[in-house]
């Protein structure tokens, strides 16, 4: 037997991405875009800032969270850690080859929104 004959013992069948693949990339648009729709809902929820200026024109601004942009703002989150959890879940289960990798963003993105809704939790 030459070794022109001899062939690999593990071929290389994919031809790139699948559905599957690419539905991990939209995962991962999808939650990163409804992340950054729920940073701006923070925004108009949380409570106003207290500068020196305000207080010394003696301005009154609200001092606590609004309960309906805060309750929308927690169903956000929770969306959004479902849909990381999602993500991750079909991406260990689709991972098998030494080449796969594993979404960096999505854990960052699972980790943020467990600690935003953990910060809601607690301090409001």
């Amino acid at each position: 037997m030459t070794s022109s004959d001899e062939t690999p013992l593990k071929t290389e069948r994919r031809k790139g991405p699948d559905l599957l693949c690419r539905a991990f990339a939209w995962l991962a648009i999808s939650a990163w875009l409804i992340f950054l729709l729920a940073l701006v809902l923070a925004h108009y929820a949380r409570p106003e800032m207290d500068t020196g200026l305000v207080r010394y024109w003696g301005i009154e601004i609200r001092t606590d969270w609004r309960p309906k942009l805060t309750l929308y703002l927690q169903l956000m989150l929770w969306l959004i850690a479902a849909l990381s959890a999602a993500s991750l879940l079909l991406n260990y289960l689709r991972s098998r080859r030494r080449n796969d990798h594993l979404h960096l963003n999505i854990i960052l993105l699972l980790l943020s929104c467990a600690g935003f809704l953990l910060y809601l939790y607690w301090f409001v």
